[in-house]
């Protein structure tokens, strides 16, 4: 019996998603190497209270993406995909750059989003990290991994192989985020599928696009949901939770504004509502003969398994 497994890590604020494809390929979507949240995180219990407030939840360990994959005998990615140019979906790029993970093929959208200089980013290691996804879409480093820009309906075998579906964006989609200079709709929205359970992952993707994939038809079902956009409720749309109809919903967060938080949202759909920020990196199994499983990386299982008829 072959599976597949989706790891939804806990980087803070941003985002990562590796994926072990029955073929033993591994590709990863996105990168948050959360260093500046990881001293954060090594704060004082007592500091932390103070700036969270004393009946915040307290923060699980943050995880860096890099020493997870060779942790886990993942010393190659067959493929990564940036789902868009946003700084907290590629925080950590300079290090593949550097050699620390290789990299086979690299994912983009294309656009033509231009950043002018260092006083555009937060930190040194930011502007780093979009001196190094430059220099990875330009494909003029030696050995770099072959660039490639697909969208909705196109198909590749290896993809194809290992059940990844395009179901967003369209280049109109794109076109109209080159314009505003706002990239959230034109994230890659990805089916991943085994047996008969599907996992989606929608980026940061808005209003905008999930309307997009219903009006054209796109099948976007999926047993467990990545809440887009972080589990903010710029990325709910009621619409589309009637299209996925998910059984589990997990978020890749820090912390949220309660104003922008929309778990209390996803929770009126099911109970099974995880959070990385709780419960840490967390882990989808999906078995050929059916059924899926969600866990902790830590042994726990979430509380959610589903077995489907044989």
């Amino acid at each position: 019996m072959t599976y597949s497994d989706v790891s939804i890590l806990n980087v803070g604020a941003g985002s990562c998603t590796v994926i072990e494809s029955p073929s033993g390929r591994r590709s990863m979507i996105d990168i948050n190497d959360a260093g500046d949240l990881r001293e954060a995180a090594a704060m004082s219990s007592v500091d932390r209270l103070v700036r969270e407030g004393s009946l915040a939840p307290m923060r699980a360990k943050l995880t860096d993406p890099i020493a997870f994959c060779r942790a886990n005998g993942i010393n190659e990615l067959w493929r990564y995909i940036q789902s868009h140019p946003d700084a907290d979906h590629m925080a950590g790029l300079r290090r593949i750059l550097r050699g620390e993970l290789s990299v086979m093929n690299f994912w983009d959208i294309p656009h033509s989003r231009v950043r002018s200089g260092r006083s555009e980013f937060q930190n040194d290691a930011a502007y780093e990290d979009w001196q190094a996804y430059r220099a990875l879409r330009n494909g003029t480093l030696a050995n770099a991994p072959q660039l490639l820009n697909p969208l909705r309906g196109h198909a590749n075998h290896y993809w194809v192989d290992d059940d990844i579906e395009i179901l967003s964006p369209t280049p109109s989609l794109i076109a109209d985020c080159e314009a505003a200079d706002v990239y959230n709709n034109a994230s890659y929205v990805l089916r991943v599928k085994h047996g008969p359970s599907a996992v989606l992952l929608p980026g940061d993707i808005e209003e905008k696009g999930w309307n997009d994939m219903i009006a054209a038809g796109v099948d976007i079902s999926a047993d467990v949901l990545v809440a887009s956009h972080h589990g903010r409720n710029s990325g709910y749309s009621a619409t589309a939770m009637e299209y996925i109809n998910p059984s589990v919903v997990i978020i890749s967060t820090d912390q949220l504004d309660p104003a922008h938080d929309a778990e209390a949202e996803y929770r009126k759909w099911t109970k099974y509502v995880y959070s990385t920020r709780r419960e840490g990196n967390l882990w989808v199994r999906m078995h050929d003969g059916g059924g899926f499983e969600v866990h902790s990386h830590a042994g726990k299982l979430t509380g959610f398994v589903r077995s489907y008829a044989s």
